[in-house]
């Protein structure tokens, strides 16, 4: 093994690596290595500037190589943790470091986007669509946004902090806490989201008239009688709460898949609107 003087990773060298790995972690992401070729990718800059000779330049990339897979925010944290271990000379530990962290990273960076904001800007987002409101394509897509540009700093709080980044996540950040909050808000936001857009979607149209005498004047007159506005004198948007029981009697007890259940939704609602009554 040839060793190499001490040397620091430029800050051009640096800047290549966050830039790679910030847009092609998963250009070449496959199910043998995951996202390792993007992982290796992103490293080139920083094993160039440290290695000297092609032979080892290629060694410690294929190192980085390996199966690889995490979400692409925390992976951003990881690769400035492992460029600062790389430029210490400690492959050993940066390549424990990527596996240890991949999966406890990608829990917290699926949990974020996936659970907390892309389905709460959606949902919202859904509803001012709905409303024909304009603003609603930047709803769905500035949250997005907002969350691949968080990839830059997450990077550079990797590379500055180091180990000591592990530290501070272990003794400050609770990841429990966080899922439990995420899925409360999902939850609360779903709630809401049914009864406003189904609930004006999902009206009775039946009416039926019957011919009573006026109390005052003794003629005889129709009186009309709304199915729709008996139900919502009950209880408000009982038909979506109906609805949405439905569908999760015939997923959880049923044990039905998703096509089926849509399937029956679909013969009925047909059948209800040839007939009128929707």
């Amino acid at each position: 093994m040839v060793q190499r003087m001490d040397k620091s990773i430029s800050p051009a060298a640096l800047k290549k690596t966050r830039f790679r790995h910030n847009w092609g972690l998963q250009w070449c992401m496959n199910y043998e290595k995951m996202q390792g070729s993007g992982f290796a990718y992103g490293m080139v800059p920083v094993i160039k500037d440290l290695y000297e000779t092609e032979e080892e330049q290629c060694r410690h990339l294929e190192r980085h190589i390996q199966f690889y897979n995490c979400h692409p925010a925390g992976s951003a944290a990881i690769c400035g943790i492992v460029c600062a271990l790389e430029e210490k000379e400690q492959s050993d530990t940066a390549d424990s470091i990527k596996v240890a962290l991949m999966g406890p990273l990608a829990s917290i960076g699926d949990t974020i986007q996936g659970v907390l904001v892309k389905p709460l800007v959606s949902l919202v987002g859904a509803g001012m669509a709905a409303e024909g409101n304009w603003l609603s394509i930047l709803m769905v897509t500035l949250p997005m946004f907002a969350c691949f540009l968080a990839r830059w700093p997450a990077f550079d709080l990797g590379y500055k902090q180091s180990l000591n980044l592990l530290n501070n996540m272990q003794s400050s950040f609770s990841f429990d806490k966080l899922q439990e909050a995420a899925s409360i808000l999902g939850l609360t936001v779903i709630g809401g989201f049914i009864p406003s857009i189904l609930g004006s979607r999902l009206q009775l149209a039946f009416e039926m008239t019957k011919v009573i005498t006026d109390p005052n004047t003794g003629e005889a007159v129709e009186q009309a009688f709304k199915l729709q506005e008996s139900l919502d004198s009950l209880l408000p948007f009982i038909l979506p709460i109906i609805f949405v029981a439905a569908c999760y009697y015939m997923l959880k007890n049923k044990k039905m898949t998703p096509v089926k259940v849509i399937l029956i939704i679909a013969v009925i609602t047909f059948a209800l609107g040839a007939i009128g009554v929707m």
